[in-house]
This record gives C-alpha cells, structure tokens and sequence, in this order.
C-alpha cells in the first residue's frame, strides 16, 4: 500500500496530512468525482488541511464542510452548469461568462444551507489559492478567512477566471484572479505548511501534460492580462514552465512512493472522458465525474 493510502487509514506518529485538489473550470468533476469517493471509502475527515486551486477548491469546500454528497453531485446538474456558464448572458447582457459570484454567493446556501459555517468550523483547515493581481504570485488565502463573507470571497478568489469571470476579487486589500494561473496544482503550498503526507487529486487524465498555447493565441492572452497588471502576464508567460516543473516533480514522486514528503497523485487513466474547460454536455461532464470516482477508489481500496 502507498504510504498516503497507509497514512489516511493509520495516522504515523507527528504526520501531517494534506488534501490538493487540482481544479481546470468543468474539468473539475473529475476532481470532484475523487472527492465523492473519499467520502464513499470514510475517508473525508483523515485531512488535516485541503489545498485547492480554482474549481478544485470548490471541490475542497464541499468536503471540508462535511457535505460532500449535497454538492459535488451538482457538477450533473443542467440547470446549475446553465446558469454557470452562458456565453449568451455575456453577449445580451454583458455579463461574466462564468457566473461563479451568483454560484457561490446565491446557489450554495440555497444547495446546502448551513454550508460556510460548516466549512469554518470543520476540522480540516481549507486553503483556497488565488492569483494576486499585483504580484502574479500565487497566495494561500487560508489566514483571510475570518467570516462567513471572506470565506465566499476567497472561493470566488480561486476560480475567478481573468475576463470570463468578471472583474478580479477584492480581498483584504488586494486583488486576485485564478489561482490556475501561478498554482494549477498547488501541492507547493501543502508541502511549505509541513504536509508529511500529501495526496493529489487531479483533473487531467494519466499522461496528459500542460501545453503551451500558439503564439498568437498568447501574445492576445497576455496583454489581455497585462491591462489588468504587468506581473499578470508575466506569470501568464511562465506558467507552462512552472506547470511542467510540477509535472516533474510529481512523476518522481509516482516512480519513488517511499520519497519523503511522501506524495500520491490520482489520475484517470489515458481515454478517461474529461470535460472542456467550459464543457456544458451534462454527459461528458458526468462521465468526467465517474472517470475521477473509479479512479480515486482504484488507488484507495
């Protein structure tokens, strides 16, 4: 048995253990599907800490507050991926493509109510990652989280996606954007807080690596973003560089389970259905789930 398996069952003495959850916008019901099957198996609450990125963290507020089987099989639901995302609302109404303020501020409470002050006071420590506008560094938004209200913020912090997403998230005194763009999957974070124990819960299939986009795909990208701030685009630039570092960094990892801090990424295996970033086929985003279910219960059983 892999060491991060052993530990969530068994806890070593003085072992911290932490949950990273990759997010990628619809592609993270693959991610919510392994979270789904943490809680099938009784493993919900083995986490000291949930580290997430984007929609990952979503994914990670669900199983922090303890509600995992009232939100995450929402990723299914085609009123509530309508209401997401519409390009029509942005053409008719000049609204966000990706409406995560009114899923986060709106439909949450009215899903599970009760949900944020569950997240506060659960066991296990959230840790949203976000993009900081002035920097383009990626920031742990954990000590922000104060109330009720900053903990929403910090969500929609995490996965407010430059430009599709509206404007960037205000948040005690700074302003910040998708935590995809300096921390798709932010075991980093984990890692710097003291994490023995890690496991990578990952929205892309086994196999498949960050590429980087065409060249005038990107000079478009970054001066998109470099209206909203220079270090943006800056880390925009590098971002395919930093990703393949990580990449690296896990494999060895993959190829060495006893290497210490001992990490386990989980992965669907190569064919695995993986929704677009703005899937709305409700199939491909179920199949997505169940390929992120199936294979978090592979590598935990």
């Amino acid at each position: 048995m892999h060491p991060v398996a052993a530990a969530l069952r068994e806890r070593p003495p003085g072992a911290r253990i932490a949950l990273v959850v990759e997010g990628g916008g619809m592609r993270g019901a693959v991610s919510g599907g392994m979270a789904l099957a943490l809680d099938e198996l009784g493993l919900a609450g083995a986490f000291d800490a949930a580290y997430g990125s984007s929609a990952g963290t979503l994914n990670a507020m669900w199983l922090v507050s303890g509600r995992v089987r009232d939100g995450i099989p929402t990723w299914t639901d085609p009123r509530l991926i309508a209401a997401l995302i519409s390009r029509r609302r942005a053409l008719l109404r000049r609204g966000p493509v990706v409406d995560v303020r009114g899923l986060v501020e709106e439909r949450y409470e009215q899903l599970s109510p009760g949900l944020f002050a569950a997240v506060l006071a659960g066991s296990t420590e959230l840790h949203p990652l976000a993009t900081d506008v002035g920097t383009g560094a990626a920031v742990d938004l954990h000590g922000a989280l104060a109330d009720e209200r900053s903990l929403r913020l910090a969500l929609r912090a995490s996965a407010a996606l430059p430009f599709l997403a509206g404007e960037p998230v205000a948040l005690d005194g700074s302003r910040f954007v998708d935590a995809g763009l300096s921390a798709a999957i932010p075991f980093r974070a984990a890692l710097a807080d003291g994490a023995t124990h890690v496991l990578v819960l990952r929205s892309r299939i086994a196999g498949e690596a960050v590429r980087p986009p065409g060249r005038a795909g990107a000079a478009l990208t970054g001066a998109m973003l470099g209206r909203l701030g220079p270090e943006l685009a800056a880390a925009f630039r590098t971002r395919v560089e930093r990703e393949q570092a990580d990449e690296a960094l896990l494999a060895a990892h993959d190829a060495d389970p006893a290497r210490e801090p001992c990490i386990l990424s989980i992965r669907p295996p190569a064919g695995s259905p993986v929704p677009g970033r703005l899937e709305r086929d409700v199939a491909i985003v179920r199949g997505g789930l169940e390929a992120g279910r199936l294979a978090a219960h592979a590598a935990l059983a």
